[in-house]
């Protein structure tokens, strides 16, 4: 996922990218309106701009993104205000979400997991579209291309599961208690795991895009 960050406070931008690159998130940095419009940048997943700007142009930054890219696309601001009315005002903006400094990454994090999942196509009530794959909830079964992929029920479960924490890094234990509930986290090795992830790759290819991580961790992007 790529994130660009415009924050005029040097220091802190950088710190908000090195934490969110930890992460597995692609960053890139404006610190004024002028760096980001003379780049053109709009090729990102999500905006997070402060309107603290020095030159006070966070909204035209706003506009520009509505204007050039689909209005799906989220945007977090950030501000030193806590005001409420301040907050609304600046939320019927076209922003989607709204962070008082100081912040920790960890709510940041969560707010863009949030965001993001509500930004995913949905083709109905019961579907949600990730990469060229449409999941049915309500079915449980997994189209790529319209055509029905045949998976087994703990496949179906694992990526149904996976799908629900997009972009949130989860635990094997979560996995487990999830997917193979009924069974003890002894009986359900890693073996177990990695081979229920293998031939879900095999079935869905690159359109099921997991990240095996350290210390037993997993995250599909």
């Amino acid at each position: 996922m790529h994130i660009t960050i415009i924050e005029d406070e040097k220091i802190l931008s950088k710190n908000i990218a090195k934490k969110l690159n930890r992460n597995w998130y692609n960053t890139k940095i404006f610190n004024s309106y002028n760096e980001f419009i003379n780049e053109n940048n709009l090729n990102s997943d999500l905006y997070i701009i402060d309107i603290s700007l020095n030159d006070w142009s966070w909204f035209d930054i706003i506009k520009h993104i509505r204007a050039k890219r689909d209005s799906k696309t989220p945007i977090i601001i950030t501000s030193w205000y806590w005001d409420l009315e301040k907050k609304i005002y600046w939320l019927d903006l076209w922003a989607d979400d709204y962070l008082a400094k100081p912040y920790s990454i960890e709510e940041l994090e969560a707010r863009i997991r949030a965001l993001i999942r509500r930004s995913y196509e949905k083709t109905n009530n019961s579907e949600i579209k990730y990469n060229d794959l449409i999941f049915n909830f309500n079915e449980k079964i997994i189209k790529k291309n319209w055509v029905i992929i045949d998976l087994t029920s703990k496949e179906i479960q694992f990526v149904e599961y996976m799908i629900l924490n997009i972009w949130k890094p989860v635990k094997k234990i979560d996995i487990i208690n999830s997917v193979w509930w009924k069974f003890d986290e002894i009986d359900v090795t890693d073996n177990t795991i990695n081979v229920t992830i293998s031939k879900i790759r095999k079935k869905l290819g690159k359109s099921f895009n997991l990240k095996t991580m350290v210390n037993r961790w997993y995250m599909l992007k």
